[in-house]
């Protein structure tokens, strides 16, 4: 006769907890601000009891950075990296992809990337509420989340566009490719217009081709 499991330690509890916190918090701050959340809100959510949130995070700032921390962590899931740019580019160079395919290539990732894996939906929401109205822990997306990803997406665009385009110009049109992304992360006003209660996987991949093209129209690249 086998010996029963042995039950979880203390020690893989607390993770558990403190992911289900991070998890929790994530869709709270997302979807009301972190100034609508209170840590009554976290605790009951969660199911847990208040001390807990300040046990493991030190109160409801603290969970929130963690949070923030956490998204960091999955930039380049999010926001295509360097390392994956550079790859693009490089392809470009050697003739197998003109610059209409990079740009499409781009935008198509960040689409899939903030939209097509519902787990990364909250954390595109708070990106979209720290853009508008930054909170006390903004420096931490600016320097870790949206300098390397501005970053590699200059580089692309700088490639993609017109040699003469000012710096000014190729950032502007960085920023509103990835403002079209953040508008289609809950979009209500879209989907009661078009008459859609939902939308599956394949409306994802068609409104993702049609924004692909038009983004490519946008960005001006030419055909080489």
């Amino acid at each position: 006769m086998s010996a029963p499991k042995a039950g979880k330690s203390n020690k893989a509890r607390g993770e558990e907890t403190r992911e289900r916190l991070i998890n929790v918090g994530m869709k709270l701050f997302a979807m009301n601000g972190f100034n609508g959340v209170s840590m009554r809100n976290l605790a009951a959510e969660a199911e847990v009891n208040l001390a807990t949130v300040g046990y493991h995070f030190g109160g409801k700032q603290g969970l929130y950075e963690a949070i923030l921390w956490k998204m960091v962590e999955v930039r380049d899931e999010v926001m295509p990296g360097m390392a994956a740019v550079k790859e693009q580019v490089l392809l470009h160079e050697k003739g197998e992809v003109s610059k209409p395919e990079l740009v499409a290539w781009f935008f198509r990732k960040m689409m899939k990337g903030m939209i097509g894996n519902p787990s990364s939906v909250w954390g595109a929401m708070i990106i979209n509420r720290e853009l508008a109205a930054p909170s006390e822990s903004y420096s931490i997306l600016a320097k870790d989340f949206f300098s390397p990803s501005w970053d590699s997406m200059e580089i692309l665009l700088k490639k993609a566009m017109p040699a003469e385009t000012p710096e000014a110009e190729v950032l502007l049109v960085g920023l509103s490719l990835v403002g079209i992304v953040l508008k289609f992360v809950h979009p209500k006003a879209f989907m009661d217009r078009i008459g859609w209660e939902d939308m599956p996987p394949e409306r994802l991949e068609e409104i993702t081709e049609i924004l692909c093209r038009r983004a490519v129209a946008f960005v001006g690249c030419e055909e080489a």
